[in-house]
């Protein structure tokens, strides 16, 4: 399990006591799939920018995808402008994946 599907997960379980707007969820998804990014060696941070590492791919589709994402070329993205990009229906995307997987 991936730190965006937990996150994902205990927003869906807590949804009736506390809903979270769609786009705080794709944020913060955005977010943890970058820490989770940065764990496996897929990227790095260089102040406020994403470096792509040239490694393959993490093994988790989505994460696979948001590593795609990523800006290979100077200048690099900056996290800010990464997460309102990537974020854009992510949750959406993991609802999707779920189902998918018949979680």
């Amino acid at each position: 399990m991936t730190t965006p599907r937990d996150l994902f997960l205990v927003t869906v379980y807590d949804a009736a006591a506390r809903p979270v707007e769609q786009g705080d969820l794709s944020l913060a998804l955005a977010g943890a799939e970058l820490v989770d990014l940065v764990d496996a060696g897929a990227a790095a941070l260089d102040g406020e920018l994403i470096v792509p590492a040239t490694a393959g791919g993490t093994g988790d589709r989505l994460l696979d995808e948001a590593v795609a994402a990523l800006r290979r070329e100077t200048p690099y993205e900056s996290v800010e402008d990464w997460l309102w990009r990537r974020g854009r229906g992510l949750g959406a995307a993991y609802l999707d994946a779920l189902e998918a997987d018949g979680s």
